[in-house]
């Protein structure tokens, strides 16, 4: 899938949101079918759920603009173009899941993504209150440490099937920093989002079966942090054994957010395509 086609499908844009609620729509409806009529519900086969693995990202975009509070508006700097920063990287990756029951259950996820760049200044960059002159060597770096915490209710499930919605925080801590030769800014915010969702589960054969997974969020408070989030996840899972499985999974992520701190305020717009491989193990 080439960058034009990623773009065009980018959940920031209206026709990449109508697209994933599409698929999540098309996802569900095989669901229903697959749920006869006033079903009797089943017990769910595992309790814990934890999968490991790698967490592959590709074509992050990151645009930051860090004011501060008594100074103008600076500009937004493209992570990528301006300060030569990673668009990849390979990080490890956990998900965990614990049903209490058979509607109620609580979810946990944690990544930690670094990107890195070094460039000779084409232009004067201001960054919160620091102007980097043009044809300056900086260093730079962003920094997201994600944990996801969320409480999902199974609204109806049978041995073919599960659908269900959740609620929870999306806790991201982002760092950004620009350090020249003689001079150095950073910025660091921590912010609990709340989140709500749909989750979704088929099983194909005892040992196939896909799962689909779309939260968002949309914030405003006191105009001290605003803005919104989307993240979705789709991935297939095979069991090797009763306790054991592989898998691979497809994740969409974008986030647009203004946070105002004591001394500064950081604007962020980023976003990533991720691919996962990983283990399972059921209990």
């Amino acid at each position: 899938m080439n960058n034009d086609m990623l773009d065009k499908i980018s959940l920031r844009k209206p026709e990449g949101r109508i697209l994933f609620f599409l698929l999540g729509m098309f996802f569900c409806i095989m669901l229903l079918q697959a749920l006869p009529v006033a079903a009797e519900e089943e017990n769910l086969p595992d309790r814990f759920m934890l999968r490991m693995g790698g967490y592959n990202v590709r074509n992050a975009n990151t645009i930051v603009r860090l004011d501060a509070n008594n100074l103008p508006a600076g500009a937004y700097i493209d992570f990528h173009q301006t300060l030569g920063g990673d668009t990849t990287a390979t990080v490890g990756r956990m998900d965990a899941l614990y049903r209490f029951n058979e509607k109620h259950g609580a979810g946990l996820s944690w990544y930690a993504l670094r990107f890195k760049g070094s460039r000779v200044l084409s232009k004067d960059v201001t960054w919160g209150d620091q102007t980097f002159s043009a044809n300056t060597q900086v260093d730079s770096e962003i920094r997201f440490d994600v944990y996801k915490l969320n409480y999902q209710y199974s609204l109806f499930h049978n041995e073919k099937a599960e659908l269900g919605a959740l609620f929870g925080f999306h806790v991201m801590r982002t760092f950004a920093s620009i350090n020249g030769t003689s001079q150095s800014q950073s910025q660091a915010i921590t912010a609990p989002l709340p989140v709500f969702g749909l989750f979704a589960d088929y099983n194909f054969t005892p040992r196939l079966s896909a799962y689909y997974n779309f939260q968002l969020f949309s914030i405003n408070y006191q105009d001290t942090v605003r803005g919104g989030m989307q993240d979705f996840l789709f991935g297939l899972e095979y069991r090797l054994f009763r306790h054991v499985a592989l898998g691979a999974a497809y994740n969409r992520f974008s986030l647009t957010m203004d946070a105002k701190g004591d001394a500064a305020t950081i604007h962020l717009d980023s976003s990533w395509n991720g691919t996962m491989a990983y283990a399972a193990v059921y209990f």
